[in-house]
């Protein structure tokens, strides 16, 4: 009996196994990596390029990063393809997600110090001397560590909705069980990508709260990409051990002299702008600080026009404003 159990067990593990392989192998058909790729010492990054015809060197390059869960496609949507009317951008798949892969542990990449270091390095390589870098979400906290590493290499640094300090809680059950050695490779390899493709789209409307998801956005953006095992254990190392670096991190926030500017939305309820970005400012009050009243945490969509008139500005020379705007950069509360 027991032996018969055993072998309706191994079927039907392989009969998962098989499914989630034959939809991870829809997801490269249908989401290849249509951009290029460039090797650092930490990782192997893919990235997207546009406006490329406009590379000066009166203007600068932009370097967008993209937050959890996502790619180089959701930064380009929206505020890529808009910036690249008028600049040269440069898109990229942060370490170990999506098509970019990690020349070290996923634990060592989890900092965004380290993240930061990659793609500078990768900037450098490629020639981009004094660029705007914009992140959101989880890439506002590497963008903030690319301020506080090499600010005095950039034009400015811009934070969407960023995480800036440490947070209670143990992250998501997924989180903890893809990480855990053994069960989590054989959830990752035979539950993930087919559960996780039921959770896309709530996950996705709760980020836009209270505002509403672009049409298509799932498909528009690639965010299935994702669900493949290594890009979604990287990003769950990433999201449980992130606290623990911005603990270390905000050590230094006072002191940072870098032109940092943090963008927020009132009524984000992913990342508050109250307990991070208010919070920050409150502590360094030389750095710029927007608030958009009525926003949620998907500003790199919902407030693209805006983000590109400030990006427009400084490109010109305008230096980063000191101070709390709310509403419009410039306007003062």
């Amino acid at each position: 009996m027991v032996y018969v159990v055993s072998i309706i067990l191994l079927v039907g593990l392989l009969a998962l196994w098989a499914h989630d392989a034959y939809l991870r192998w829809h997801l490269s058909r249908t989401f290849p990596a249509p951009g290029n790729f460039i090797t650092v010492p930490t990782a192997h990054l893919h990235y997207l390029e546009a406006g490329a015809d406009n590379k000066s060197v009166n203007r600068p390059s932009i370097i967008l990063v993209h937050g959890s869960s996502g790619s180089a496609f959701d930064m380009m949507e929206t505020l890529g393809r808009k910036l690249a009317v008028d600049f040269h951008v440069v898109c990229f798949d942060r370490p170990g997600i999506a098509h970019s892969r990690n020349r070290i542990s996923n634990r060592d990449m989890s900092d965004p110090r380290r993240q930061a270091a990659a793609i500078h390095a990768a900037a450098s390589e490629l020639g981009l001397e004094k660029p705007i870098i914009i992140g959101h979400s989880w890439g506002g906290a590497v963008t903030m560590a690319y301020a506080m590493q090499f600010g005095k290499q950039i034009t400015a640094a811009l934070a969407l909705a960023a995480p800036l300090y440490p947070w209670r809680g143990k992250g998501s059950w997924y989180e903890r069980l893809v990480t855990t050695p053994i069960i989590g490779d054989v959830f990752a390899h035979t539950v993930l990508t087919k559960y996780g493709a039921g959770r896309l789209y709530p996950g996705v409307r709760s980020n836009y709260e209270p505002e509403t998801p672009m049409p298509d956005y799932i498909a528009r953006t690639g965010l299935a990409v994702i669900l493949r095992p290594r890009p979604f254990i990287a990003n769950s190392v990433y999201s449980l051990r992130l606290a623990a670096h911005l603990a270390d991190m905000r050590r230094d926030y006072k002191n940072l002299q870098a032109p940092l500017l943090l963008l927020s939305g009132d009524t984000d309820h992913t990342v508050s702008a109250e307990l991070h970005s208010e919070r920050m400012h409150g502590e360094n009050p030389d750095i710029g600080l927007v608030i958009w009243r009525g926003a949620g945490h998907m500003v790199q969509h919902t407030r693209a026009d805006e983000i590109a008139d400030i990006v427009e500005r400084l490109s010109a020379g305008e230096p980063v404003q000191a101070g709390r705007f709310v509403d419009g950069y410039g306007a003062v509360s």
